[in-house]
């Protein structure tokens, strides 16, 4: 898990599909400031954001990487605009796997006294995973407010 702020202007965002909270990009090419190009494949970022990513807009593009997705979790263009939104579809789902899969392991051995194993793994998984979804989003959100006060120059 880690985030990451790239400088530069936004050449290219191939939107693949947008769903009611987020968007999915094929691709996402931003041209560094420094030079050089940064290509992000695959990318998942919250319709906020989305919203924001207009090819030419220059700026800083804060990005993240988590357990099985990578994504931009915020965007601070040159004219001062701030957007920052974290898709949490993934870590409100291992809350739902953790609670249904602890109700039908709870309710199994209630009824007949036995523990079923594909309940007990999802709940080892969910256990696992939940807190690790949670520690990028909490690190993407520090990461950006610690970030507010900078200013791109002109």
């Amino acid at each position: 898990m880690s985030v990451a702020a790239i400088d530069g202007t936004l050449e290219a965002a191939n939107l693949k599909r947008k769903v009611r909270n987020m968007s999915i990009y094929d691709s996402i090419v931003i041209r560094r400031d420094g030079g050089g190009e940064e290509r992000l494949g695959k990318t998942i970022v919250a319709n906020a954001v989305a919203d924001a990513l207009q090819p030419g807009t220059r700026g800083r593009f804060y990005t993240y990487a988590s357990i099985d997705h990578k994504g931009m979790h915020g965007v601070r263009t040159g004219d001062g605009k701030a957007v920052y939104d974290f898709p949490q579809n993934n870590e409100k789902l291992m809350l739902v796997v953790l609670a249904v899969n602890a109700i039908w392991l709870v309710g199994g051995i209630l009824l007949d006294g036995r523990a079923r194993y594909f309940p007990l793994a999802l709940v080892l998984l969910a256990v696992i995973v939940y807190p690790l979804y949670r520690k990028t989003r909490l690190e993407s959100r520090r990461q950006f407010d610690a970030d507010n006060a900078r200013a791109l120059p002109a």
